[in-house]
């Protein structure tokens, strides 16, 4: 049983963050150069027009630009932003082999004055969670377009330092923080900046990313369908309890079975690759099984909440001022409950109250063997280390899993949702994962599915 929140920052990686930014570094002017002498004046006016040309945010036309972002940010108390980025997937046809790009997108709602945030997270278009928490240090995108973008614009610390073309929108980039930081690696110093892309056209923020001397990889690119900054009025910090990860936990687990069990155990008649597939054997088959809950959750007030609220609060001074969290850390509130801050509010969580468990099927192809991370001396685990394709299977929708909650969108009969690392179908009826090290292995197992033989 895993508490989400822990799973959350377990199965979700951070983006690289860029530490002590108080020592950020101040706009550097070039040293003035002796001209050449051999310069005509021709050509000095020549090469003048020409950088106007292809930098047109140089000069006094710089002013203008961070004067309208600034303009364009508003001046609403809270901030209301969409993005797109971080997850998505691509359907592809498996007919035709035709793709078309699925997204996921977080529509967020943040109250600093309350350090509120009220967060929609969909894919396809469609929910799959929703939830309302005091914000932590892992919202960095908050961070940068709140406590970084709009003051860096004011007291003219922000750089305009390109342009580009984003979705076919042409941006200006924009670097809100910057510091030179030493690696370990080369012994050299190098820029980490946040940087944010604004429509040439509104001025509204359209992108961010995090680079390292001025480049990254344009999958790290998160885009803003939406930025705003309203009054409270308009604000919806509401949540929905049916989408809500608050006090959610999850169970699971897998056995192995003889494959002439395998369909017995789904339920339905089993899928899979052969004998062998792309050289590697049908090395195992594993009933698997999970089930989802929320834990019981009590509203605290008075002196028991406020008594949370200063040990919670004392805790996270300590691992901030160290940098990390330690085991004994939690020993500063262990004579509390287990709690839970939301804005105003403080919940104590009491037992889970568990779902349906369901089960359903896993079928592992590659080598088995004694599972070098494990004291147990063993000869049939598999062996994730060496090459593998693992195909899951489960015939009830909602054991159909992204994350570790119900997924809402499920891809049509005769297609795949490719992610990284695995793809997503349906097939008769049954709710199929694959994973393998590359995207072609994962679709020429899916190609590859047929019935097993009784």
């Amino acid at each position: 049983m895993k508490d989400v929140q822990e799973t959350l920052d377990r199965l979700t990686p951070a983006t690289e963050r860029i530490s002590d930014w108080d020592a950020v570094v101040r706009d550097a002017r070039p040293p003035w150069r002796l001209p050449i002498l051999q310069l005509t004046l021709a050509t000095a006016v020549a090469a003048l027009a020409a950088l106007f040309v292809v930098a047109p945010w140089k000069g006094s036309d710089r002013v203008g630009i961070l004067d309208r972002a600034l303009a364009a940010a508003g001046d609403g108390p809270v901030l209301h932003v969409v993005f797109r980025g971080g997850w998505g997937g691509t359907l592809v046809d498996l007919g035709s082999g035709a793709r078309t790009p699925v997204y996921g997108e977080r529509e967020v709602w943040f109250d600093p004055s309350r350090n509120l945030v009220h967060q929609i997270s969909r894919f396809g278009g469609l929910v799959e969670g929703e939830e309302v928490y005091e914000r932590n240090k892992g919202d960095q995108e908050l961070t940068a377009l709140w406590r970084n973008y709009r003051p860096a614009l004011e007291n003219g610390t922000a750089r305009v330092v390109g342009q580009d073309t984003l979705d076919g929108v042409p941006v200006y980039w924009i670097i809100v923080r910057s510091q030179m930081l030493p690696d370990v690696a080369d012994h050299r110093d190098h820029e980490l900046a946040q940087q944010v892309a604004i429509s040439r056209q509104t001025f509204k923020p359209v992108a961010m990313k995090y680079t390292r001397d001025r480049r990254t990889s344009p999958e790290s690119v998160e885009h803003i369908l939406r930025f705003e900054t309203i009054d409270v009025a308009e604000a919806d910090f509401t949540g929905a309890s049916r989408n809500s990860f608050n006090g959610v936990a999850v169970m699971e687990g897998r056995e192995p079975i003889d494959r002439s069990q395998a369909s017995k155990a789904l339920g339905h008649t089993a899928l899979w690759l052969g004998p062998q597939f792309a050289d590697l054997p049908f090395a195992q088959a594993q009933r698997i099984y999970s089930a989802t809950g929320r834990h019981e959750e009590t509203l605290v007030t008075g002196a028991r909440a406020a008594e949370i609220r200063r040990c919670l609060k004392a805790l996270r001074a300590r691992v901030r001022a160290r940098g990390t969290r330690l085991p004994g850390d939690r020993d500063l509130c262990r004579h509390l409950p287990s709690a839970e801050i939301r804005g105003d509010d403080v919940y104590v969580r009491g037992p889970v109250t568990w779902g349906p468990r369901r089960t359903g099927l896993s079928l592992f192809y590659g080598t088995v063997g004694d599972d070098p991370t494990t004291f147990k001396k063993e000869d049939s685990a598999p062996l994730s280390s060496e090459p593998n394709v693992v195909v899951d299977e489960k015939v009830d929708r909602q054991a159909h899993l992204l994350g570790f909650t119900p997924m809402s969108y499920v891809p049509p009969e005769g297609s795949i949702l490719l992610m990284p690392g695995s793809g997503y179908l349906v097939r008769n009826g049954v709710y199929i994962s694959i994973r393998a090290e590359h995207e072609n292995l994962v679709l020429d197992a899916a190609q590859a599915l047929q019935p097993m033989p009784g």
